[in-house]
């Protein structure tokens, strides 16, 4: 008989480790390449603030679930840590998207005055890089027009979808939590779900497992306003590839974390909905990279 010391030790809870770790040091350093980009071009007009804006909604429904379950700090600060850098890249993007977009408008506005001899309120100004870059609006007026309204009214719809996005996120969870059964301990992984210590679960477990699920969702579903907004846009510029490669490299690792151990139908069937969570948004990611060689020209 197998002492629970010797099943620790085994390959496949070894492998699972090492994976894992893999997986975290992915999701560690997965948002900087875009951060980077975004300072480098001065702009955020690539990245989906729905997406950003999902992505910081499911961090704090992990947080919340992983403080309810009881689990380990250095989970909760990880998932801190996700957090503040999902928060960095969303504020970022506002950031540019608004601030520093009309800042850089009234700049040119003013040079454009400033090289007319500051003749006549109907100047237009030119049509060069900068206003082309900042101007994303359909709204045809240039010479009156701030950039803000319409900013502001994008941002609005944004916030719409990404509350949207958790409210169907939540609703689904609850669902789920109901109809689909409670890992039973018998991972040994290090990113495997937490283990209820009982059959009969008590209130505040069930809403942790509604959240940890929920954080599922609203990030599967997080990756399709992006693919949609570079569809509208026929362009990934101002995107960076290496956001969804270090993506799907964390996502792939956190699931064969989970497969080394064992194939048993009995041991996956509580590991599903973490399953389907890293691995359904890798098929939107794929659809994502097709569109940067797509729109490279």
């Amino acid at each position: 008989m197998t002492s629970a010391a010797d099943e620790l030790q085994t390959p496949g809870n070894a492998a699972s480790t090492i994976i894992g770790y893999i997986s975290l040091l992915s999701w560690m350093v997965v948002m900087f390449p875009q951060i980077y980009l975004n300072f480098r071009r001065k702009s955020g007009e690539g990245v989906s603030l729905v997406m950003t804006g999902a992505w910081i909604i499911g961090d704090l429904f992990n947080i919340a679930g992983a403080m309810m379950q009881g689990l380990v700090m250095s989970t909760i600060v990880v998932a801190s840590y996700f957090l503040l850098v999902d928060a960095t890249l969303f504020s970022q993007t506002i950031y540019y998207r608004t601030v520093y977009s009309a800042h850089t408008r009234v700049k040119a506005i003013s040079g454009d005055d400033s090289d007319s001899g500051g003749a006549g309120d109907g100047s237009i100004p030119p049509a060069n890089d900068t206003t082309a870059l900042i101007s994303h609006s359909d709204d045809g007026d240039d010479t009156q027009s701030s950039p803000v309204p319409s900013q502001s009214s994008h941002l609005t719809n944004a916030l719409a979808f990404t509350l949207s996005l958790a409210a169907l996120g939540c609703l689904a969870a609850v669902v789920i939590s109901l109809i689909v059964p409670q890992p039973s301990g018998d991972g040994d992984g290090p990113h495997n779900p937490p283990s209820p210590p009982s059959d009969s679960l008590p209130l505040t477990q069930i809403i942790a497992q509604a959240m940890g699920t929920a954080s599922a969702i609203i990030y599967i579903m997080s990756y399709v306003p992006q693919a949609i907004q570079n569809y509208q846009r026929k362009s990934c510029e101002g995107l960076s590839m290496w956001l969804f490669l270090l993506s799907m490299l964390g996502n792939t690792t956190y699931a064969l974390a989970i497969l080394v151990v064992s194939l048993n139908p009995h041991y996956l069937a509580p590991y599903v909905p973490w399953l389907l969570g890293a691995l359904v948004p890798c098929v939107i990611q794929i659809v994502i990279l097709y569109q940067f060689q797509v729109y490279r020209h």
